[in-house]
């Protein structure tokens, strides 16, 4: 696509697919060419709310990715769908930029990426929250050294009941791979290992919980008890890396906190500075940097503002990259070591015992 003035994308599934129309339609040098979902009425709400003409909405993904007019997609499908789709659609020469997670497991991603080389082409994962303000702050410090040696961090996403009823495929192991810690966990998980560098990880240990969601509490919407529910609502996990710096990482669709509570966290412990990132912080302060200045402990609030969303700039940077032929921030190799992860998570839950990870 280099040297070429537009890029014409489109998205498959337009439920969590919407913010991609949106990234799409406000890149100056991109076309929106076309929108696909099986489900016909949400297809055509979409539709009609973007001003996607009705001749652009497809329910079948096939005629969008045999089209020659169209030279990249977002696919924003249920996770068991990803690795099907994103590969037939490398096999026709599109690009694709995945919602998280990668795939439903390491295997499937293994075989995303195969794909993505095979083709030649650019495969993204759309990590959104890297693109806060806040984020992009500590990673520019992080980046010019600022703190040092990173040599621990902690990270999580906890909510107090949100376990997802909308959508059956989210509580069934087959289908999504995993429950809170693939679903929430993998967007703190990537947040942590950016910002670190993403270090080879060598070991993890962890441990995986189903309180809540196997007895139809803590459902969103309320008092809808899943059809099945064979995953977690909550795990925890404790990783090692080559470089020897280490990671606790947690994430909960459902525990037992304050009312309502819904936020995520990074902390950062670097031999030079400190930094915390707290989603939800009540001040509105949510973000520091904490280092000596002159021979005084400080800490450092910046002032930071962007009203404009994460998954617009997480778009506009994979058309960037599809148009310039540049390297993604968040490769597909990037989805790839967070699945590690979370399976050897799952792994060490149910051998008790800490696991290797290493590819």
């Amino acid at each position: 696509m280099a040297g070429e003035s537009k890029l014409r994308a489109a998205v498959i599934g337009v439920g969590v697919g919407w913010n991609h129309i949106e990234g799409y339609q406000t890149h100056p040098q991109c076309e929106l060419a076309a929108i696909c979902d099986i489900n016909e009425a949400l297809l055509h709400e979409r539709g009609e709310r973007f001003n996607v003409p009705p001749e652009r909405r497809f329910t079948d993904y096939r005629h969008v990715l045999a089209s020659k007019e169209i030279d990249a997609v977002s696919i924003a499908l249920p996770n068991w769908l990803h690795e099907p789709v994103a590969i037939e659609a490398f096999q026709h020469g599109k690009h694709v930029l995945m919602e998280k997670p990668l795939a439903h497991s390491v295997e499937a991603g293994e075989r995303i990426i195969e794909a993505a080389k095979a083709a030649g082409k650019t495969l993204m994962v759309c990590y959104n929250h890297r693109y806060r303000p806040e984020i992009v702050w500590l990673k520019r410090l992080a980046r010019a050294g600022e703190f040092g040696h990173i040599y621990a961090a902690k990270a999580g996403w906890l909510r107090e009941g949100w376990i997802p009823t909308h959508g059956a495929w989210f509580t069934q192991k087959e289908r999504a791979g995993g429950g809170a810690l693939i679903d929430l966990g993998v967007h703190v998980l990537d947040l942590a290992l950016w910002l670190m560098g993403y270090p080879q990880p060598i070991s993890v240990s962890g441990a995986a919980f189903a309180e809540f969601g196997q007895r139809g509490q803590k459902t969103k919407p309320r008092h809808l008890k899943p059809e099945r529910f064979d995953v977690d609502d909550s795990g925890f996990g404790f990783v090692r890396f080559a470089d020897g710096a280490v990671l606790q990482f947690e994430s909960a669709w459902a525990t037992h906190r304050e009312p309502q509570q819904d936020a995520y966290y990074v902390r950062l412990f670097g031999s030079e500075a400190g930094a915390n990132f707290y989603s939800a912080a009540p001040n509105g302060e949510t973000v520091a940097l904490f280092k000596y200045v002159g021979d005084q402990p400080a800490a450092i609030l910046p002032r930071l503002q962007s009203n404009v969303s994460g998954h617009r700039l997480a778009v506009h940077h994979f058309v960037d990259c599809c148009l310039s032929g540049q390297t993604p921030e968040s490769p597909g190799e990037h989805g790839l070591i967070g699945l590690r992860i979370i399976d050897a998570i799952y792994r060490s839950a149910a051998e008790r015992r800490e696991v290797r990870c290493e590819a």
